[in-house]
Parts: structure tokens; C-alpha cells; sequence
């Protein structure tokens, strides 16, 4: 199924109505496609607001967290090394939370096979392969080169019935004639209350990130799920939430 949004909390509303109107609580597969250059809907922070405190009351991150584990956003102003090197400096304390022992997704873009003592950093590549080195290469635009793996099968390919981490596989990098990107975030399994609306908002913030390292500009987010699945919320919840803003989700 594919659902269109102006915006990112526009798509993520129109999904929780489907799974709430709906007999189960997984859809298979979905596409949430939206824009990134609409003005945010009055309702959006009311809603946020909302599902903020739905999550705290049952022990999930906020919006934001989730939201930063794909793009710390607050340490991104300036060059790309100076992002990188903020992360890398406040890593030894970031992988100390619990939440994080399997794995953190920004930190496999920027040190993927870290384990093996040999990190790559993708987004520092994809950025230099696309631009070009100075006195070095000429840019390349070959879209299949501007792609970022989370999914590491050394460390990932566990027969655990629950895992729990990567559910994003990769991100992919798509620019477009016209000056635009897009930014495609393939995940095999995801949870739309718990983790559903941050992760379109970290997909967000690294397109628009990296797109302006590139020289374009974000105008579109593509989350594909093989499997999406309404998570930590009852289905009597998810009516409740779905009534309180349906009048706000536009018809496609």
C-alpha cells in the first residue's frame, strides 16, 4: 500500500486511520511517501504533543529520540566533519544506554565495521563521491553508489526470535534532474506508534542534511516497510487517536 502526505505527520496519520479502520494491526507491505517542503499543518503540534505523552506512558522514546538515533539533529550545524567529529566525541557516552548494546543507526552510517577496526563512513563518502575532491576525483553521480547500509549480516544474522535492531536496512540517496533529492529509508519491520513518526522525522532531517552537502535540495521521503505494524498500542488507543484527528487527513 502506498500512502501520500504533504507532510511527514500527515502520512504517518493517514496510516494510523488504515490500521485503525482496519480488522488487524499489520500492513504488508507500505510506502509512506511525503514532502518536505509544505508548511507544517496547524494540528501538528497538538498531535505531537499527544503522542509524545502515549509514548512516555508506556515507556517508549519521544518522537525526538527516536527521531535523532538516524540524524542527531541538534549537532549538525556546520562542515560534515565537524558533525562527525561532535558524534564521534560524544559516542563513548552514547552507546552506554541500554537501548543501544545492539547497535546505533547514525553511528553504522559514519563507522560502519567499526568492530573489525576498519570504520567506514558512508555519508562522508557519498558526499565526496557525489561532489568530487578537490585535486583528487571528479564527481560521480551514480545513484547506486549514494547508498548507506545499516544492516551489518556479521553482526546482525542472529537466530534470536526477537532482535530488535536494525529494522532500517539502508538509505538511499536520489537525486533528481530538476536540482531536487530524495531520500528512500528501506526497513524490514516497523512499528508505527513506537518508532513510526521519529523515524520519518530522522529520515527527514538526514536528507535535508546531506542534500544541502550535495547541493540540492530535499523535496521528498520514501519509508518502505515490509512489514509495518501498528507496536506498543492497543487497538482501542489507536481508534481513539485516529477519531481525534481524522477530520485532518486530506483524501489522496
Amino acid at each position: 500500500m502506498i500512502f501520500h502526505g504533504d507532510t511527514a505527520i500527515e502520512c504517518w496519520l493517514k496510516i494510523l486511520i488504515e490500521i485503525a479502520d482496519g480488522k488487524g494491526k499489520e500492513l504488508s507491505p507500505v510506502i509512506a511517501n511525503f514532502s518536505t517542503d509544505k508548511e507544517p499543518p496547524p494540528y501538528q503540534e497538538s498531535l505531537e504533543e499527544d503522542l509524545n505523552e502515549l509514548l512516555e506512558d508506556v515507556g517508549q522514546n519521544t518522537i525526538e529520540t527516536t527521531a535523532s538515533t538516524i540524524f542527531p539533529q541538534s549537532l549538525s550545524t556546520g562542515d560534515p566533519k565537524t558533525l562527525f567529529d561532535r558524534f564521534d566525541n560524544i559516542w563513548k557516552y552514547v552507546k552506554k544506554d541500554s537501548q543501544n548494546y545492539k547497535g546505533h543507526y547514525f553511528r553504522r552510517m559514519v563507522a560502519f565495521n567499526e568492530k573489525e577496526g576498519k570504520p567506514i563512513n558512508q555519508l562522508k563518502h557519498i558526499i565526496d563521491t557525489y561532489n568530487g575532491i578537490e585535486g583528487g576525483r571528479k564527481p560521480v553521480h551514480r545513484r547506486s553508489a549514494l547508498i548507506a547500509l545499516t544492516f551489518d549480516p556479521k553482526l546482525d544474522h542472529k537466530a534470536q526470535k526477537m532482535r530488535g535492531f536494525p529494522c532500517l536496512q539502508q538509505v538511499c540517496f536520489v537525486p533528481k534532474k530538476n536540482g531536487k533529492m530524495a531520500i528512500n529509508g528501506i526497513y524490514a519491520m516497523q512499528h508505527l506508534f513506537d518508532r513510526g513518526y521519529g523515524n520519518y522525522l530522522g529520515l527527514q532531517n538526514l536528507g535535508n542534511y546531506m542534500a544541502s552537502q550535495m547541493e540540492l535540495e530535499l523535496d521528498e521521503v520514501n519509508c518502505i516497510a515490509s512489514v509495518l505494524a501498528l507496536g506498543n498500542m492497543k487497538k482501542t488507543q489507536a481508534k481513539e487517536f485516529a477519531n481525534k484527528y481524522r477530520e485532518y487527513a486530506k483524501k489522496d
